[in-house]
This record gives C-alpha cells, structure tokens and sequence, in this order.
C-alpha cells in the first residue's frame, strides 16, 4: 500500500476504524454510546458506511414487538449491483430460489421480452452493511434469526432465499453500554467499541457538503481483507496471545466469556490491525491491541459468589471487597500486565 493510502487511513474517525477493522478482519462488531446518543451513532454509522466506504447500507430499529419477516424485510436491498458481481465472477442466481429449492431463472417467451418463471420474482439481497440498533431488545426469536444470519449469511422470506456477499458485515447498536445480546449470539461478535459524546461524530457535525471523507473503494477493502490475512505471528507472538487466553481462564476475576471463538477472534483482529499500521507482521502490542477490543462485550465478572476461591475457603466479605469497583477494562488490563511480553 502506498503512503496515500495510509494518508487516508489517518484522517478516519474512530468509527471508520472501527468499521474498517471490522471489514478487514471479516469479525461482526458491537457498538454503544450513552443512550440519549444511540440515534447520533446509528446516523453517523450509515454515513461512514456508504460515503467512506461505499457500501450498500440496510438499517434496523430493534424493539421488543420487531418480528422476525420485519426484520428480514428491512435488511434486503435491491440488486444494483449485479453487473459488477458478473465481472468479478460470482454467481448472481445465487439467493434466488422457488419455494421447491430450485434456482428461479429468467427465460424469453415468444415475442422475446424476458419474463420471470415466477411472476413474484424477488431478486434482493441482503445488504453489504446492516446496522441494527438496540438489538439487545429485540426478540429471543429475533436474536435466534440474527445468529443464523452470521452463521449461513442468508435469510428465507415469504418467496425465495436471499444471501449476503463473503464479506457481509453486521453492526450491532445495544441501548446502553454492558447491553448484551443472547449467549451464543454475543459470541459471534468479534470486537465491540464503546463511542462518548466527546469524541465526535464528524458526518454529522460538518454536514455532508462540508465533511470531505477519504473514500475506500470495495477492491481497496478486499485488499486490506487479503493483507490481513497473510499477515505473519510468529512463534513467540503466537505464544504470546495464547498465554493471555489462559491468562483470562485463570482469573479470579472472571467467570466467563473466554470461548473459543473469542480466541479466533483475538488471532483475526490482532492480523487485521497489522496492515493497518503498514506491517505484514503481528507485533505484540497489536495483540494487547485486539485483545482490548476482543474481551469487553464477552467477559462475565465473578460476584462474591461464584468467584472461585471461595471453594478453597476464602472468607466471603473478603472476596467481596476485593471483588467492589473491578470493571471488565480493569481486568483486561490486569491480564495483560501479568503476562511476559516476548521481546
């Protein structure tokens, strides 16, 4: 990459960075801000999303009554861009299926205008970028649809399946920060970011005549994809990252939340950073980097009464107090003091 591009990368806001982390590593993202600002942030998103990056954006307003076909509905897009998709040599009839499982195909009749087998034929898809605002509140029936969007990045509607590109994103906007999603929905988020009023919103705040943002093209994007990819850990950095995982698990602090696909994540995110700082290595301070990124929307705090030496007999008002005014960043931060850094 050139210094240009670097250039660029330099005049983002924190939420560009963070969308572009997300789009680089392929991880899903969690966001918060204090309530009264959800709305700022769900705006300033969709404008980084299509006026930086270019991205067809969807966006859902989550509540407690938000079906599961509202929903569905509100994340598809028309296919604009199906031409493009033909050039680069993806198959646009993917998505589209009848209601039997077969492929719906355009054919001519007789006086040679194209017609549909299906006279209610739907070729949306579902958007590059959908940002779902309060999604903690929505459903468990909601939720559940979310996850199994992550996991086969497609939905079925009333008259076909609709699938998403390789490199779909998902922002999720939660109504106040420490919101979280469903256990195993939660899971499938690869890093979370935490916005204050006092670092800005630059789309909105300029305007869009004013605000001039550098723009990402989708090939750029990809290449940023492929860079982080091939990006190197080597054998002590590699033991590195796995020694703050087993750090995490040996907490007193915490009593959860360090899965295996946190782990997976910190190895992904931790490579994503590293083109972004104009590396096709991982330095250890990227993967203390990722790991401040990776852990905050999963950890589960011990209490006084599940912290774990009180089964070797720890008095529990002592462990209480030990326990009083400990956050998620404190013991990330404690983790990552405790461990060796390789040299």
């Amino acid at each position: 990459m050139d210094d240009s591009f670097h250039g660029r990368l330099q005049q983002l806001s924190d939420l560009e960075l963070a969308v572009l982390v997300s789009s680089a590593s392929g991880q899903h993202c969690i966001y918060s801000s204090p309530t009264k600002l959800t709305r700022d942030l769900r705006n300033e998103l969709l404008l980084s999303c299509r006026q930086t990056f270019g991205l067809q954006t969807a966006v859902v307003n989550c509540s407690q009554k938000t079906t599961v076909d509202e929903f569905n509905e509100a994340i598809l897009v028309d296919s604009v861009d199906m031409f493009e998709d033909a050039q680069e040599g993806r198959d646009t009839s993917a998505g589209v299926v009848s209601l039997t499982g077969e492929p719906i195909r355009q054919i001519a009749n007789v006086t040679g205008q194209v017609r549909s087998i299906s006279n209610a034929l739907d070729d949306r898809r579902i958007a590059d970028v959908v940002i779902a605002t309060n999604l903690d509140l929505a459903s468990e029936s909601v939720q559940v649809q979310v996850l199994e969007l992550l996991r086969t990045k497609r939905v079925f509607t009333r008259l076909a399946m609709h699938s998403a590109t390789k490199d779909f994103l998902l922002l999720a906007i939660v109504s106040k920060r420490g919101a979280r999603l469903g256990h195993h929905l939660n899971d499938m988020f690869g890093l979370s970011h935490h916005h204050e009023a006092e670092d800005g919103f630059l789309h909105l705040e300029s305007g869009s005549n004013s605000y001039t943002s550098p723009s990402f093209t989708r090939a750029q994007l990809r290449f940023l994809h492929d860079q982080a990819q091939s990006a190197r850990l080597t054998g002590e950095v590699d033991a590195y990252l796995h020694n703050i995982v087993i750090f995490m698990r040996q907490s007193r602090y915490i009593n959860g939340g360090v899965t295996a696909a946190a782990t997976r994540h910190l190895r992904a995110i931790a490579k994503a950073l590293a083109p972004l700082h104009g590396l096709d290595y991982v330095p250890p301070s990227l993967v203390t980097l990722a790991a401040r990124k990776v852990y905050p929307h999963r950890l589960v705090l011990a209490t006084a009464e599940t912290e774990r030496t009180l089964q070797w007999g720890s008095d529990p008002d002592a462990v209480s107090e030990v326990l009083r005014g400990v956050t998620v960043e404190d013991v990330i931060e404690d983790v990552i003091a405790s461990v060796d850094t390789p040299l």
